[in-house]
C-alpha cells in the first residue's frame, strides 16, 4: 500500500458504508415487523465494511509489491518480544484517562453512542459479544488502520504525518462525533505504538484491552446492580460531566506523559533508538505525498455524513 492506494481504499470504505446504510434502510422499509437486523449481524457487517474494500485494493495491486507478504509485510503482523507485550499492557492502562477525557468532553455536545447500544449489547451472551467486540473488531480495525493505512502512509517517509493521518481516518471510520473524539487520540497513540514496535500486534493488544474492559464493565454493572440501566435512563448532568472532565484532565496529562516514556522504552527494547526524535524530524521529509484526491473526497463524505446524522437525530 501507498498514499494513493490508501486514498482509494478509504473512499471505497466510505462508499461501501453508504451503500450498506442505504441497503439496510431499504430492508427496514420493506421487511415485515419483527425482522430487524440484530446487533451481532450489525457489528460483523460494520467490520466487513472496513476490511473488504481495503483487502480488495491490496489483492488487486499485490503483484506490484514484489516479494512482500500481505500478512507480515503489508499488514505488519510480526512477532514482538514478551517484554514489549507486557509493557504494551501498561501503556494501554496509562492512556485510559485520555480516552475517558475525550469521551466526556464529546458528551457535552453529543450523546454517548456506545451507551445507546448497551441495551441491545446486553441481550447477547457475554462470550459472544466479547469475541466480536474485543477480538474480531480490533483485529479487523488494526489490520486496516495500523496495518494497511499507517504502513502505507509511512512509505512516504513522513512518519509524523502517517501517524496523524491514520489516526484521523480511524476516527472518521466510526461515523459519529462521540466515538470519533476518543478514536482520534487512541488512533494516534496506537499508530505511535505500531511505529515503536514495527508490528501491528502491539496495537491489537492495546485495542483488545480497551474494548475488552469496556465489554466486561458493561456486563458487570448490569449483572451486579443494574447501574448501567439507571445511567442510561437518567444520563449525566452537565455539572457532573464538567467535574469528571476536570478530574480526568489531570489524570490524562500525567498518564499520557508516562505513556510516552513507556512507548519510548518499548521502541528501545525493539531496537529503535531516538524514537520520538526520528518521528518529529520526519515531518520535513518531502517524499511521496500523503494526500490524494480520493482521500480528500472520502474525508469530506465521512464528515458530511456525520454532520447530517447529528442534525437529523439530535
Amino acid at each position: 500500500m501507498n498514499g494513493k492506494r490508501n486514498g482509494v481504499s478509504f473512499l471505497l470504505l466510505i462508499l461501501t458504508h453508504f451503500l450498506v446504510v442505504f441497503g439496510i434502510s431499504a430492508y427496514y422499509i420493506t421487511a415485515k415487523p419483527g425482522k430487524e437486523i440484530g446487533i451481532v449481524e450489525n457489528l460483523i457487517m460494520s467490520q466487513m465494511i472496513h476490511v473488504v474494500p481495503v483487502m480488495l485494493v491490496i489483492l488487486i495491486g499485490h503483484r506490484k509489491y514484489g516479494q512482500e507478504k500481505i500478512f507480515g509485510d503489508i499488514l505488519g503482523f510480526r512477532r514482538i518480544k514478551i517484554s514489549t507485550a507486557l509493557m504494551t499492557v501498561l501503556y494501554t492502562f496509562l492512556l485510559m484517562p485520555l480516552a475517558t477525557l475525550a469521551n466526556a468532553i464529546s458528551m457535552l455536545f453529543v450523546d454517548n453512542t456506545v451507551a445507546e447500544l448497551a441495551g441491545d449489547i446486553l441481550d447477547v451472551p457475554f462470550f459472544l459479544m466479547f469475541l466480536i467486540m474485543a477480538v474480531f473488531g480490533p483485529f479487523c480495525e488494526e489490520m486496516v488502520f495500523r496495518g494497511a493505512f499507517f504502513r502505507g502512509f509511512r512509505r512516504s517517509g513522513n512518519i509524523f504525518g502517517a501517524i496523524l493521518l491514520s489516526g484521523l481516518l480511524f476516527a472518521l471510520m466510526h461515523m459519529n462525533f462521540n466515538q470519533a473524539a476518543y478514536a482520534l487520540l487512541l488512533g494516534i497513540m496506537m499508530a505511535l505504538l505500531a511505529e515503536a514496535t514495527g508490528s501491528t500486534v502491539a496495537p491489537f493488544i492495546m485495542h483488545f484491552i480497551f474494548n475488552g474492559q469496556s465489554v466486561c464493565l458493561m456486563y458487570l454493572q448490569d449483572k451486579l446492580a443494574g447501574v448501567l440501566e439507571e445511567e442510561l435512563e437518567t444520563g449525566l448532568t452537565t455539572e457532573e460531566l464538567i467535574m469528571a472532565i476536570s478530574v480526568y484532565l489531570l489524570l490524562a496529562v500525567v498518564g499520557t506523559a508516562i505513556a510516552l516514556c513507556v512507548v519510548t522504552w518499548i521502541a528501545s527494547n525493539e531496537g529503535k533508538q531516538n524514537f520520538l526524535r526520528t518521528i518529529w524530524a520526519s515531518r520535513k521529509n518531502r517524499g511521496e505525498r500523503l494526500w490524494s484526491v480520493c482521500l480528500i473526497i472520502g474525508i469530506v463524505l465521512a464528515l458530511a455524513y456525520m454532520i447530517f446524522e447529528l442534525i437529523i437525530f439530535q
